[in-house]
């Protein structure tokens, strides 16, 4: 518990009172004070049952208070008060004058609980293991991994100047705790890898202040945003059980800081009904630190035998100085000529140039290759016009056309440029009583500039591949996309929603890459019943992606006469193979309410949900060792149940209490035979902590509270 701000929070209150009193303050509100009780026994590992949320045994504490006067107000409001998902928020003001609130948001990531390391130290900056190799885990050490995070701040608005007004906003973020992370042992996790648990002691603080000038007719604003970030730690060491036992280094983000200044103006009641809005920004990254001098391993051409050493990385600078600039300019102009007749025109464009150092690593002890940093720069260029017509009471038709140009600056090694073309036509309805519906249809056409059409020097340069590699990110690209809702209302008390959306890309000219993907979904809702009686809400939603692509394998040696050339006959050793992706996902719930007496209330709900993941192969019959068809591919069920009663015993007493049930089951081929150790020959071992080896659960949770309303 942040009891400091809680003692803040409180003393602003009390200290408000005398105000408050001097203006007939009127306070109401209500205090709940209760306990949960949770049984999850049927858990091994309980990290995902208590990821975000806390479901510990303990006190459930909480408040929800209201003040008012012909001048002043305040809303105080605290839940889960102690525990690790404890919320308090504080707001009040001055009708016309100011207004103000405090906060403090609290939540834990839980990742792994219960699973083990060979190390000592974890979750620090220093991971320590002697006696390798260390395949026998009754040796080796428990531990958790996973985060608190805690969002404390607030701000302060006056506008006792009206029409100009003044804001200030602040908050730090403090992290603390560890998550997960991986290090390989040799050069490349070909030679084994280790699970670690970096450290995580993060503090994040932010600073706003805005001044404006507001008015129905017109609305102008300026504004300046600091935000820092700051961590205690680096980089990691950890012992190297492939490299001789020696300590090795792994490096994490460093600090860094955020300056932002942005400019808004918005004018109304222009000629044809018209409001012009206009917004300017202007951002700066930075983040410097020493790189890394020394690596750990043996330099190329090394005896059999030989120990590993530190080598040097051979960096051109020793400094590395991270600098991002972003500029936004965005301009809108809607209007309405005429009855029944909506428009707008809009811009928005965006500069980002990325003036990092240039890094360089050159070493011939560890290796010949020169490995460099990649700065990337673009500029994105959008504007559209869009329509929106009323026909008549129950008809609305709207058509739109949207253009986006993005210019990568040459500094991405594949595409260039893209410019995307996008036209929609919608149609809404009500023309039927008792009847919404709403139809949309939007088509998208991309153009790109590919670079790499001349990559390598013939079919037998590995890099001729390039030629017929596509991203589908930035690649040619023709999309389909509908969107369709219904609204019904039968009869009094029944209500009855469909939602439809469909998608279709379509990768154009693509050998080798992701050829097309579809999205489907559909999702339907039934209500029916008088609230003052009861009700029950019903609802579906199933959701399909599939994915199609197509890849290359070149054997080693590559052997025949074209081997990169993805177009030549397929042959045992070079061949083109075809993976089909697919995920669906499933959710159906159901919710009742039903007042029971008058004092007596109810309410029951089910939830579940499934994904169904698959990954096929297709080989040519000239390939004899097929892949297998992965059926398992990250597959996840959950059922949550929850029961809740409440009795009033009087106006002012009421007592809750409820039952919840949740069931989780996850199932993936990779996962399949979990262990904590893969051997390899010559010390090429990995070792695991057990994160997704237990992650399925059941869990009874049971609870309550009394509330006092007053």
């Amino acid at each position: 518990m942040n009891k400091k701000l809680i003692s803040i929070l409180i003393a602003n209150l009390f200290l408000a009172a005398p105000v408050f009193a001097q203006d007939s303050l009127k306070i109401s509100g209500s205090v709940n004070l209760g306990g949960i009780a949770s049984d999850d026994d049927d858990a091994v590992d309980p990290s995902k049952l208590n990821d975000i949320r806390d479901l510990s045994d303990g006190v459930l504490f909480g408040w929800d208070i209201k003040g008012r006067s012909s001048a002043h107000w305040f809303d105080f409001f605290g839940e889960n008060i102690g525990r690790d998902d404890q919320y308090i928020n504080l707001r009040g003001g001055s009708y016309g004058r100011f207004k103000y609130r405090l906060f403090s948001d609290s939540l834990t990531r839980n990742f792994l609980e219960g699973g083990l390391t060979p190390y000592a130290g974890a979750g620090t900056s220093n991971h320590t293991a002697t006696g390798w190799p260390l395949l026998n885990t009754t040796t080796w050490n428990s531990v958790n991994v996973g985060y608190d995070r805690r969002d404390d701040g607030g701000y302060f608005e006056f506008g006792g100047l009206s029409p100009w007004y003044f804001r200030v906003d602040g908050n730090q973020v403090t992290t603390s705790g560890s998550k997960l992370g991986a290090s390989s042992h040799g050069m490349s996790p070909g030679n084994g890898y280790v699970d670690l648990a970096f450290p995580v002691e993060y503090t994040t603080k932010n600073w706003t202040v805005e001044g404006g000038y507001a008015t129905k007719r017109m609305h102008f604003s300026a504004s300046w945003m600091s935000s820092k970030f700051e961590t205690d730690n680096t980089k990691v060491n950890w012992t190297n059980g492939f490299w001789s036992s020696g300590t090795d280094t792994t490096y994490l983000g460093a600090g860094n800081e955020y300056t932002r200044v942005a400019l808004n103006g918005t004018i109304r009641q222009l000629p044809l009904n018209s409001t012009l809005a206009a917004r300017y920004t202007k951002d700066e990254l930075e983040s410097s630190f020493a790189v890394g001098q020394t690596v750990l391993g043996i330099a190329a051409g090394s005896p059999s035998g030989t120990a590993a050493s530190m080598l040097a990385t051979g960096p051109n600078t020793p400094n590395f100085d991270g600098k991002v600039d972003n500029e936004t300019f965005t301009l809108a102009l809607t209007s309405t000529p005429t009855r029944g007749l909506d428009t707008r025109i809009y811009m928005n464009t965006l500069e980002r140039e990325d003036d990092s150092t240039h890094m360089a690593f050159t070493s011939a002890p560890v290796t010949s290759t020169t490995y460099v940093n990649e700065p990337y720069s673009y500029e994105k260029t959008n504007y559209g016009i869009d329509a929106f017509f009323r026909v008549n009471k129950g008809n609305r038709v709207g058509a739109g056309w949207d253009y986006l140009d993005m210019d990568r600056k040459d500094e991405r090694y594949d595409y260039n440029r893209s410019k995307d073309r996008t036209w929609w036509l919608e149609w809404k309805t009500s023309m039927l009583e008792n009847v919404s519906a709403r139809v949309k249809y939007s088509n998208l056409d991309r153009s790109s500039d590919f670079k790499l059409g001349n990559a390598g020097t013939g079919p037998t340069d590995a890099n001729y591949m390039f030629r017929f590699q596509s991203a589908f990110d930035a690649g040619e690209l023709k999309q389909d996309k509908w969107k369709f809702n219904l609204d019904v209302t039968p009869a009094e008390f029944l209500d009855v929603g469909v939602e439809f959306n469909l998608k279709d890309n379509k990768y154009q000219d693509v050998v080798l890459g992701r050829q097309n993907d579809k999205r489907r979904e559909i999702y339907g809702s039934v209500s029916y019943g008088d609230p003052s009686a009861w009700r029950f809400t019903v609802f579906g939603d199933y959701e399909k992606v599939e994915y199609e692509s197509q890849h290359r394998v070149v054997g080693f040696p590559p052997g025949g006469n074209e081997p990169y050339n993805p177009i030549q006959p397929d042959t045992s050793r070079n061949y083109n193979w075809q993976g089909f992706n697919e995920d669906s996902y499933y959710a159906y719930g159901l919710a009742i309410d039903w007042p029971a007496s008058e004092k007596l209330k109810l309410t029951a709900s089910l939830m579940h949900y499934k994904t169904d993941g698959s990954m096929d192969f297709s080989t040519p019959s000239v390939v004899t060792a097929i892949p297998g068809n992965i059926s398992l591919y990250d597959d996840t069920k959950r059922t949550a149940i929850n029961l809740k009663g409440t009795y009033a015993f009087s106006k002012t007493i009421s007592l809750t209490a409820g039952y919840a049930y949740e069931k989780f089951e996850y199932a993936d081929a990779q996962f399949d035979g979990y262990r904590y150790t893969i051997p390899g020959s010559n010390r090429q071992d990995s070792y695991l902590m057990g994160y997704y080896k237990d992650p399925n659960y059941k869990a009874n949770i049971f609870y309550g509270w009394v509330t006092w309303k007053f």
